[in-house]
């Protein structure tokens, strides 16, 4: 071959081999691109899945680990508030250990971006910020740049830097991932925002009903299920006017609240007008308007609704029901307390007024004077009495009630206080029965004899003169010290027995005048044994009242272990008959 023709060999040779070259760049640079669409497609896969911040950050951080041919990967995040990052999840391990072997732990704070660039840069690790994007709504007013909802790094090995193609990927798939993980988080802030609505408002004892644009019930919370007897579910969906039962039966059913019927009146409990047509209707709020509901076994039931419109696109409104029942009872409670006390007064009063007139203008034997003078200091200490009472409720109602505690020997406190009530001129008597070997209680004495005071004098009140009564003592556990006042009379009428603990609640027989009574006497009892961290019942009897009351041991005497329930007789004490 000559010289000229190898020449020409070599050359073709040479340009075959590189358009081989070329074409191996061409495949290889396709293989790339294609890869890069390929993992791009993988991540938007995975990322339209959806899912919580916390699992999307761990797929995502190993999608593009493998994606960069990262040896490892961390993503902070900031918060909806503020440029600070938090560090939320790595690959390969655990946020709170370092990612790679032989590499720093990976920080789990920054104060922004530009703090964790600064860390990424001085430890050979590739980071990009993830830019907080239009779509978020979080661009600055003023036109600067956006805020950034976090930032991810990566790193392919101890010393070895990633890729430019790898970077370029990472480029491609921030704004990407940015918007995904802002969703996420934003989804988590409504989440929690939602439940705790929920919370709120399953937790409220007011009823909570919400209708739509036609009155019917799209949302109830437990208490208005409560309130008219119609569970939740069954409740939703029904017209307002028959879930709170205001379309009374008869014309006259919307006054059995007890108030007069306004002129041109419509048959509804809850007045002329439903105050929901009213605010659907004008626009305009309602605020604490007494209305009426009624409960499924027919029962009225006064309440006090504020209803609003509710700002949605749909219409609709929303009504707060305070049930009234508790506050009118109280009120009640509250007339008959000052009626009594009215009563408890004026008596006292015409008594010493009386006998003083007649200290003061009749001729009285030194006998018949002094009989006077008693029947007056009896009148004196019965107001004083009552005049203590007033003001203990005073101090137990703002929490100024003063109790001086120390160890007290309950046996040798019971057999004082009967001891000198046996002193008192008329004083009914009263059986005492311990147990040998009662430890020792943590009281105030002089409150303990007031709240044994009350109960025996409520004995002598309400059980009748020939019934006896009994004081008496045991221990119940380690720390508690049970004393039971128990008379043999006719008991608590069962109407009486969930309410004798109430403030200013009389008994039906005291209402009736049969006893007289201000209605603080067990109410005082009950707050000053709970203001020693004990506890008041009444007893189930078959016949007669038995009050309990808890008081706690001396911490000394603690340890002690129970006594015999009920131990023999140590000594009687009674007043004179």
């Amino acid at each position: 071959m000559s010289e000229e023709a190898a020449e020409h060999v070599a050359a073709l040779e040479a340009r075959v081999r590189e358009l081989e070259t070329e074409r191996r760049r061409v495949f290889e640079d396709a293989q790339r691109e294609a890869d890069a669409v390929f993992a791009q497609y993988q991540l938007s896969q995975l990322l339209a899945a959806g899912g919580r911040v916390d699992e999307i950050a761990a797929a995502v951080l190993a999608e593009v680990a493998r994606a960069a041919g990262a040896g490892g990967a961390a993503l902070w995040l900031a918060g909806p508030t503020g440029p600070s990052l938090a560090l939320v999840a790595t690959f390969p391990g655990d946020p709170g250990r370092p990612v790679g072997r032989g590499w720093a732990a990976v920080p789990g704070r920054f104060a922004d971006t530009a703090a964790a660039a600064r860390w990424a840069a001085a430890g050979g690790w590739s980071g990009i910020s993830l830019p907080e994007g239009r779509a978020v709504g979080h661009d600055d007013p003023e036109g600067g740049p956006a805020g950034a909802v976090g930032y991810l790094a990566v790193r392919a090995d101890a010393g070895v830097p990633l890729e430019p193609d790898h970077a370029r990927y990472l480029a491609t798939v921030r704004l990407e991932l940015a918007v995904t993980l802002r969703a996420a988080q934003l989804r988590a802030s409504l989440a929690r925002e939602q439940a705790t609505l929920a919370a709120i408002l399953e937790g409220a004892t007011d009823a909570i009903v919400a209708v739509d644009a036609g009155r019917r019930v799209v949302r109830l919370n437990a208490a208005a299920a409560a309130l008219v007897g119609t569970p939740a579910r069954a409740g939703t969906g029904m017209r307002c006017l028959e879930f709170l039962g205001c379309a009374a039966p008869s014309p006259d059913a919307a006054h059995e609240l007890g108030e007069p019927r306004p002129p041109g009146a419509t048959d509804l409990l809850c007045g002329v007008h439903c105050p929901f047509v009213e605010v659907l209707e004008t626009g305009r709020p309602i605020v604490g308007r007494e209305i009426g509901v009624r409960h499924r076994d027919g029962t009225a039931i006064p309440v006090a609704a504020s209803v609003s419109r509710m700002p949605v696109p749909d219409g609709g409104a929303v009504g707060v029901l305070r049930d009234l029942r508790a506050s009118r009872s109280l009120d009640v409670a509250k007339t008959s307390f000052v009626a009594a006390v009215s009563h408890e007064l004026r008596t006292p009063l015409a008594l010493i007024d009386g006998y003083t007139q007649s200290l003061l203008h009749l001729d009285l034997d030194v006998a018949t004077a002094r009989r006077h003078l008693e029947r007056i200091a009896r009148a004196t200490e019965r107001l004083k009495a009552l005049v203590d009472d007033i003001i203990d409720v005073s101090q137990l109602e703002n929490d100024a009630l003063a109790l001086r505690r120390s160890p007290v020997a309950i046996d040798g406190l019971l057999r004082a206080f009967l001891a000198e009530r046996a002193e008192t001129l008329g004083a009914r008597p009263v059986s005492l029965v311990l147990p040998r070997g009662l430890p020792r209680v943590d009281v105030d004495a002089t409150r303990v004899r007031q709240v044994l005071a009350n109960l025996i004098q409520n004995a002598e009140k309400h059980a009748g003169r020939a019934a006896p009564i009994e004081l008496r003592a045991r221990r119940f556990d380690q720390t508690t010290v049970v004393v039971t006042v128990v008379d043999g009379g006719r008991g608590i009428a069962a109407e009486d027995r969930d309410h004798v603990f109430e403030r200013f609640y009389r008994g039906s027989r005291a209402r009736d005048g049969e006893v007289p009574g201000s209605g603080l006497g067990l109410y005082l009892c009950r707050r000053i044994v709970e203001a020693h961290g004990g506890w008041i019942r009444l007893d189930a009897t078959t016949r007669g009242t038995s009050v309990s009351l808890g008081l706690p041991v001396a911490r000394a005497d603690a340890g002690g272990g129970p006594a015999p329930a009920e131990g023999p007789v140590e000594g009687m004490v009674e007043g004179p008959a």
